[in-house]
Parts: structure tokens; C-alpha cells; sequence
């Protein structure tokens, strides 16, 4: 028996056996200078967002109580109009350049076009359809849309967000959300298949 178990070791061990070990593969896969380049430009302007959000909420009253939530509300009103107030003329394509957008529709329609991509699409899907709007920058994403969240899938291919910002779907909108405002700081038309 002993003779049985050192061939095994020995089979096992030796190069030429034949014997595949499975390859660890990640699920993003390795990005190109030009993909590295693209998602530090976005970093850098969401990062600009956000400095100014604390920025301008720090020039606001504190609030007395976090757990008053009428005051809580009444907060982000004012940091929103204050947001809007120091981003008059911002458009479409601010945060979500045209490059950034091409590299994120890719994104997003490989994962919507791939084995699997029927679980993706469900959570897209699931609730109410949303009511037709106008989506523009500086505007408010409705109280009353359906708040359909990013697909995990999707979620763990994009560059991640501070907590300050989200991604909301809305139709076939990719939005760029302020979490504390309920404010779109930008948004890729058509992106959603």
C-alpha cells in the first residue's frame, strides 16, 4: 500500500503528468492604460463633487438634532438649492465626459448582453415603470419614480462612489445621483438596453 501512495505524490507532483491545475480567474479583468486613464478622470471629477458638497454643507447651519427628520429634510432642501446655486451651468457630460460614457454604455451592455444577463435584467425591471420625466442635470430625481438600484453584477464592473453619491437607473438614464439631495449631477442618456 505504501509503494501506491508515493507514485501517487510522485504522479501528482511531477511536471509532465498531464494534470491541469484550474486557473484562479477574477471578475474584473485587467484594464488597459487607456480604461485606467478613463476611470481616474472620473474619480478625479467625482471626487471634485464632492469636495464641493462638503465644502458648501459646511458653510451651512449645523443641524441640531439627527433625528428630527422634518429638520433633517429641511437640511438637504438648502444644500441641494445651495448645490444647484454653485453649479449653474452645468449640462450633460460634466462628471460622464464622452469618453467616460462610451467606456460605461460598454460596460453596461456587455453585462446586459452576456450568459446570465437575464437576472441582471429582472432586477432592472422589478417594480413599477417609471414614469416618463425630463432627466437634467441639477435636477430632482422623483420622489414618486420607482428607485431601482444598480444590479450587483453590474455594480462590481464600475468605478465604486463615495457615499455622498449612488447610481440610480431611471428608463434607459444611467443617473449619477447625490444621495444626501436626491440631486442628478449627471446622467448617460441611452445607456440601459
Amino acid at each position: 500500500m505504501r509503494p501506491i501512495l508515493w507514485f501517487l505524490v510522485i504522479a501528482i507532483g511531477s511536471p509532465g503528468t498531464g494534470i491541469q491545475v484550474p486557473k484562479v480567474q477574477n471578475e474584473k479583468p485587467v484594464s488597459s492604460a487607456q480604461e485606467a486613464t478613463i476611470t481616474k478622470e472620473f474619480s478625479d471629477r467625482i471626487k471634485a463633487y464632492v469636495a464641493l458638497q462638503k465644502k458648501l454643507e459646511g458653510s451651512l447651519p449645523g443641524l441640531k438634532s439627527s433625528k428630527d427628520s422634518a429638520e433633517i429634510a429641511s437640511h438637504a432642501l438648502v444644500l441641494r438649492a445651495v448645490i444647484i446655486e454653485a453649479r449653474p451651468n452645468m449640462q450633460q457630460g460634466n462628471i460622464f465626459t464622452p469618453e467616460i460614457s462610451s467606456h460605461f454604455k460598454n460596460t453596461i451592455r456587455q453585462t446586459f448582453q452576456e450568459p446570465g444577463s437575464q437576472v441582471v435584467r429582472r432586477t432592472v425591471q422589478e417594480g413599477d415603470p417609471p414614469k416618463p420625466i425630463v432627466v437634467r442635470v441639477n435636477g430632482v430625481y422623483p420622489d414618486d419614480s420607482p428607485v431601482i438600484t444598480t444590479p450587483p453584477t453590474l455594480l462590481g464592473r464600475l468605478p465604486e462612489l463615495p457615499m455622498e453619491l449612488t447610481y440610480r437607473i431611471l428608463g434607459h438614464t444611467f443617473v449619477l445621483l447625490d444621495s444626501k439631495t436626491n440631486l442628478i449631477v449627471d446622467f448617460i442618456p441611452d445607456a440601459i438596453p
